[in-house]
């Protein structure tokens, strides 16, 4: 399925805790730049060299950057194995065009389709490098006017947390008056205000009498 979260609470570090690939408890957090697609009609612009091309993909592109993007263990399996397969065809293509350049002569006729799987197998590596990239790992990618971010086929555990912060936090009830009986050792006061003693006013002496004496 796919989960969308917004960038700003995305930049402000609200995201879920598992990973959004696995499902599973992060083991490790890191920056990630989550990037949208680059317009179709932009590639055209590779017919006049890729320096144009990248120029205007760059000013179109639009990024979110996550602070503390969650990674399992498996996310860093899932890393380590893409970066191996690029650079692994990086190097074949690097060593296989120098090889060909030692054994054949220039006037070989078989050259130039060696040389150009060569080049293919250069930029199947240089592609496949670029998908051990966090956001590749995590699987988004932002919305055309930035405002969201949408993971692809993200786990259901991670789709119940990202539903749990929209929600936001349960809120407490309000306790008006302290508990009937409170923690040990905290100081035990009445549930609500005790009224001291009343006196009244003085009772007048009748006349010729003592301050001391009675009325019979």
């Amino acid at each position: 399925m796919t989960v969308d979260l917004r960038a700003q609470a995305v930049t402000a570090g609200a995201v879920p805790e598992v990973c959004a690939r696995h499902g599973q408890p992060a083991t490790r957090r890191g920056k990630t730049v989550f990037r949208s697609y680059t317009p179709k009609w932009a590639y055209v612009l590779l017919l006049f060299g890729v320096l144009p091309f990248a120029i205007v993909a760059a000013v179109l592109q639009k990024r979110v950057k996550a602070p503390t993007w969650p990674f399992c263990a498996d996310c860093g399996r899932l890393r380590i194995r893409r970066l191996l397969i690029g650079v692994g065809l990086v190097v074949l293509a690097v060593v296989g065009a120098v090889a060909l350049s030692a054994l054949l002569p220039p006037s070989d006729s078989t050259a130039g389709p060696i040389v150009l799987v060569f080049v293919l197998l250069l930029i199947a590596g240089l592609g496949v490098a670029s998908t051990a990239a966090n956001g590749s790992i995590a699987s988004g990618y932002v919305s055309k006017d930035g405002s969201i971010l949408h993971l692809r086929r993200a786990h259901d555990r991670f789709a119940e947390q990202v539903a749990a912060l929209r929600r936001g936090p349960v809120p407490q009830p309000h306790q008006a008056y302290p508990p009937p009986y409170p923690e040990a050792g905290r100081p035990q006061y009445p549930l609500y205000p005790v009224a001291g003693p009343q006196y009244g006013p003085a009772t007048p002496a009748w006349p010729g009498q003592g301050q001391g004496d009675q009325p019979r």
